[in-house]
């Protein structure tokens, strides 16, 4: 599974593209899947991003170098000072991801082969810099698939974090995680009680069903205690994420294979209108200079627009044959005419009626093109009024089903890699 992000953006230019090519309702539906999909909270790539926070001594840094399973930094200390997040990401991390941190202003990275689908970020201590670090804790919450609130035994109760972290963020406890931490300094009694007091503490602070591990990152002597157990944890939440992420992916394809359905795209944008049109155009001239006639000249344009109109098919056609109907046919041609100087070559007509309509539009006298000129005028003028409309039209289209193409291809790969 690979970044939404990149299928999500072609989404968001096919929606733009759409407009005029097919209903508000439809551009409608296609932006609303856009937007639930943008407001997922979580980072949108293939790696899983988990955030650890937590007091001073709480034991961040030792649960990262237990989860890394070895030290990440040679003396241990991950950064000078307490006043700097710092991003712990795989070797040659995706493009969303530096863009992420490069958005939270995260400079301080240490890079991993150990677990090349997962990056975590270890923030401030809360009790440090209180105000600079919440901020921070804002920001970053809507961006990363989990926190994971480190205490220890000595603060687990510590106000701070309960009442201006916890209690003041609860619309995010679907990614919180909890992590009671130095297990090894208490007995079994002693931990029992202790880790009912904090998931009591955690539900006073409105927390439904918190999940907490007890876990010893660095205990004095030995291996990490239990740190396994949370590990597992962190890699069913990627495969979770795997399966959200497919999941968004297909609303992604589902919301392109409507657009592309309601623009009539289904059977393919190309229609040859380059290859068809002058032909036209040159059989519209010829109805006028060879006396066929006016009707005959607003039946060859309109069949043509009638062709485009079933073959597109789709909203997109209805709307086509709507927009260039016979009414603005018939206008249009009579001002390619008015523009270009041509006059009509009359010829004998069949009934009275059709007689009647000729001398109506172009006077009794039967007359040929005095400027030579007149005839590539006329062409020049129904490509303005006529052609170009055409053109503008199917382009959009054309331009349309390239995006909804590529929209169907990144997804596809995405699903797959």
């Amino acid at each position: 599974m690979s970044d939404v992000v990149s299928a999500l953006d072609l989404l968001d230019l096919a929606i733009g593209r759409a407009e005029g090519v097919v209903t508000d309702e439809d551009v409608k539906a296609a932006r609303d899947v856009a937007e639930r999909v943008r407001e997922r909270r979580g980072f949108l790539g293939d790696t899983l991003v988990v955030a650890l926070a937590g007091g001073t001594g709480s034991g961040k840094s030792s649960l990262l170098n237990a989860i890394a399973g070895r030290q990440i930094a040679e003396t241990g200390v991950l950064r000078p000072t307490t006043e700097e997040a710092l991003a712990w990401v795989p070797t040659d991390p995706e493009p969303g991801l530096v863009e992420l941190l490069e958005r939270l202003g995260i400079d301080a990275r240490y890079e991993q082969d150990a677990l090349p689908k997962l990056a975590i970020i270890d923030l401030p201590d809360h009790d440090s810099i209180v105000l600079q670090h919440h901020q921070i804790v804002e920001r970053l919450l809507p961006e990363v698939d989990a926190v994971v609130w480190v205490f220890d035994p000595q603060k687990y109760r510590d106000p701070l974090i309960h009442e201006q972290y916890i209690s003041q963020l609860l619309e995010y406890q679907d990614q919180f995680l909890f992590v009671l931490n130095q297990i090894d300094l208490l007995g079994q009694h002693d931990l029992s009680q202790l880790r009912s007091d904090l998931i009591r503490s955690l539900e006073e602070d409105g927390v439904s069903a918190p999940r907490v591990f007890d876990l010893a990152a660095a205990p004095p002597a030995g291996r990490p205690l239990n740190i396994e157990p949370f590990r597992d944890f962190l890699r069913d939440q990627l495969d979770a994420k795997a399966v959200a992420a497919g999941k968004l992916l297909g609303d992604i394809r589902r919301a392109g294979k409507r657009l592309r359905t309601e623009a009539g795209l289904d059977e393919g944008a190309g229609i040859g209108f380059e290859d068809r049109w002058p032909s036209v155009r040159a059989s519209v001239a010829q109805a006028f200079t060879e006396g066929t006639g006016f009707d005959d000249a607003v039946c060859r344009v309109g069949d043509f627009v009638t062709a485009l109109s079933v073959e597109t098919g789709g909203r997109f056609g209805a709307g086509l044959r709507n927009d260039f109907s016979y009414g603005r046919i018939e206008d249009e041609l009579r001002g390619a005419l008015d523009e270009s100087g041509l006059k009509p070559t009359l010829r004998v007509e069949r009934s009275r009626f059709g007689a009647a309509m000729r001398t109506f539009w172009f006077g009794e006298k039967s007359q040929a093109p005095e400027d030579p000129e007149a005839v590539p005028a006329f062409a020049k003028a129904l490509e303005e009024r006529i052609g170009r409309g055409l053109f503008e039209a199917l382009w959009e289209r054309g331009v349309l089903g390239a995006t909804l193409a590529q929209v169907e291809i990144e997804a596809r790969l995405a699903e797959n890699r």
